[in-house]
């Protein structure tokens, strides 16, 4: 990552910089008067998901406290990467930031060629939320009610499932390894398209997340697991596959940066503009009732939190056989 030698890099030409006549006047008033118009906020995924409404949510108390419009721009596609590929290649100028999770960092550069460098290519700011991950089936499993028949199945068949990414499959995977089931990995571009396509029977289970708890509430979909290290509030009665028997946990941590070079003054406001959202009661309150564990980390302890499920997520794909060669 390197993050303390290119803040000390970018001190350095900042104050360069400053040196220079005729320049410094504008350049100190540009960073002074950030921000002076709309804010893009861009994420890798579509509208309707958890990720979504985490953004929306921010970009709502955001509004408020700068005086600017943050506009979320959704730009699902190519396992989430579009999202941060697009942040990487902005105009580190404050006006433009992104969602940079797990899966853009962790998971997306050991699957596929991506267009930016995962610590190269991005100023982290912080962190604010986890996902949830929940594994649901659907009529084309009738005969699934609980976790331990979902494993049957896939001992008897194999059992597609679908998710935005492989980093939100890891338990899937890891589940598949521990127990001789046959799952096998979807590939969708929206996690609610994903969930369509569960309920109407063509796909078999997927990783569940916010949209998947009023389809499961209606009836459309069983839940026969939680994924993540802690039970869904709103089914208390499904355990996590720890609690099951099945040592493995899906981490979602979620997080922001911006384009590596943004002037430090503004990455710093550009921070804390996020974090003073992320831990606002009221945006906490519409994470936690779509079941979004709200966690603000500063950009130091969400570097931190990324490195410690790092070891767990290159096992799991290496196991699966999804990371690709190089």
């Amino acid at each position: 990552m390197n993050g303390g030698n290119r803040d000390m890099r970018r001190r350095i030409v900042t104050a360069g910089l400053l040196a220079l006549p005729g320049l410094a006047p504008g350049l100190a008033r540009a960073q002074a008067a950030w921000p002076t118009r709309e804010i893009a906020l861009i994420t890798g995924f579509g509208p309707g998901g958890g990720t979504d409404l985490i953004a929306r949510a921010l970009a709502a108390h955001m509004e408020r406290a700068l005086g600017v419009s943050v506009v979320v721009r959704n730009m699902p596609g190519a396992g989430g990467t579009l999202g941060p590929a697009a942040v990487a290649r902005a105009r580190p100028d404050g006006y433009t930031f992104g969602l940079v999770a797990a899966s853009a960092v962790l998971v997306a550069p050991l699957t596929m060629d991506t267009p930016y460098k995962p610590w190269e290519s991005f100023d982290f700011l912080c962190g604010t939320s986890e996902l949830r991950i929940g594994i649901p089936v659907g009529p084309s499993l009738p005969e699934v009610r609980t976790l331990e028949d979902f494993i049957a199945a896939g001992r008897r068949r194999r059992i597609h499932f679908a998710t935005t990414n492989p980093g939100s499959a890891v338990s899937f995977f890891q589940l598949a390894r521990m127990t001789g089931a046959d799952f096998h990995y979807v590939a969708f571009g929206s996690i609610t398209d994903a969930a369509a396509q569960v309920v109407g029977g063509h796909i078999d289970s997927y990783t569940g997340t916010v949209e998947m708890i009023p389809l499961a509430k209606g009836g459309q979909l069983r839940m026969v697991a939680s994924a993540s290290v802690d039970r869904w509030p709103e089914f208390p009665e499904v355990p996590t596959l720890r609690e099951a028997g099945y040592d493995t946990v899906t981490r979602q941590l979620v997080g922001f940066a911006a384009p590596v070079g943004i002037p430090q003054p503004v990455r710093d406001r550009l921070a804390e503009a996020i974090l003073a959202a992320a831990r606002d009661p009221e945006v906490q309150a519409r994470q936690a009732g779509a079941s979004i564990a709200p966690r603000p980390m500063t950009r130091d302890e969400y570097l931190a939190a990324l490195q410690s499920v790092r070891p767990g997520i290159e096992e799991a794909l290496n196991a699966a056989g999804v990371v690709r060669r190089r």
